[in-house]
């Protein structure tokens, strides 16, 4: 490695040969999927001549490239700088310089795969003269989402200020009986962890995007029931892996403490349902704005399989522990 490039990489290269494939596939698997979507928005415009999926491709790029570069920079500019490679001695601006080399190649690689990939499917169909806007509608909005990203990652002071204010504030509706006595901080962390998380990745830009592809002239009922079901289903899913996420924390954390496993799962149950309770209710006036209720039991289908790995990491976080301390 040569003194441009942040000491740190070289450790999260390691990594990643040791961890395997598996580990790879979750890396490019946002971007892959983001890709994928984006072609089949298109396919609307190649094969049955509607322009407006060619615009709504374009804004799930630049929402979806925004979300996946902003998350992934502030994750890696966080781990470099607090975590084990912190201490390492690294050149000034090399943390800056080694993520801006980072986020050029893999917009590369984005651009290539997705021109590949509309080439693909638009060679054989009908409107495949449109190939060539779909190509630059979709890649600008690739290069602005990503732009907008790395300026607000590297903006002055950025850096320095998220890591202090990660979790400070109060809730606005402040419980404490929601607490639970032996463990009377758990809950607040899950919900510091899941606010965190929402504002890197998990804000509401899914609900721009959505926005964003639903068709002109539809009803304003139907566009505000379809908001709130998306802003519940993405919000809820944020808070369930922050909470289990938190809980391990937790149990690491504690490990060399007595505590009654029992009562620590059920109070990290506490936040999850209250987060679960929330998500309904705007399930439920979003029915009942699409006046669909079909729509009510795919959602809850839908948010039972994001739910289910949250809640399994929830039990098996203390399965390690002795049930007798």
């Amino acid at each position: 490695m040569t003194g441009s490039w942040h000491p740190a990489i070289r450790a999260d290269w390691l990594v990643l040969r040791r961890t395997g494939a598996g580990a790879f596939l979750r890396m490019i698997a946002a971007p892959v999927l983001l890709s994928g979507c984006c072609a089949a928005l298109a396919c609307g415009d190649f094969h049955d001549g509607y322009g407006w999926c060619l615009a709504a491709g374009a804004l799930l790029a630049l929402g979806g490239s925004y979300v996946i570069a902003h998350r992934r920079l502030l994750d890696a500019t966080e781990r470099w700088r607090f975590g084990w490679c912190g201490a390492l001695p690294a050149a000034r601006g090399a943390t800056t310089s080694t993520l801006l080399l980072a986020s050029v190649a893999a917009l590369v690689v984005s651009l290539a795969f997705i021109t590949v990939l509309l080439f693909a499917v638009s060679v054989s169909a009908p409107h495949h003269a449109d190939f060539v806007y779909a190509v630059a509608g979709i890649d600008l909005a690739l290069v602005v989402g990503t732009v907008a990203a790395v300026m607000r990652v590297f903006h002055s002071g950025v850096l320095a200020r998220s890591h202090q204010a990660d979790g400070v504030g109060e809730p606005l509706l402040a419980l404490a009986w929601l607490n639970d006595a032996r463990l009377p901080h758990l809950l607040d962390w899950q919900r510091r962890a899941a606010l965190v998380r929402w504002r890197r990745g998990g804000s509401p830009v899914m609900v721009g995007i959505v926005l964003g592809v639903v068709p002109i002239g539809a009803p304003m009922a139907q566009v505000a029931g379809l908001v709130l079901l998306v802003l519940a289903w993405s919000w809820l899913a944020v808070v369930m892996r922050a909470s289990a996420d938190a809980f391990a924390a937790a149990v690491r954390l504690l490990a060399a403490v007595p505590w009654d496993v029992r009562s620590a799962r059920l109070a990290s149950l506490r936040y999850p349902l209250i987060a679960v309770s929330c998500a309904l209710v705007c399930v439920a006036a979003g029915t009942a704005l699409l006046r669909h209720g079909g729509i009510a039991l795919a959602w809850v289908a839908c948010a039972a399989v994001v739910s289910a790995r949250p809640f399994v990491r929830l039990a098996r976080a203390t399965r390690s522990v002795d049930p007798r301390a």
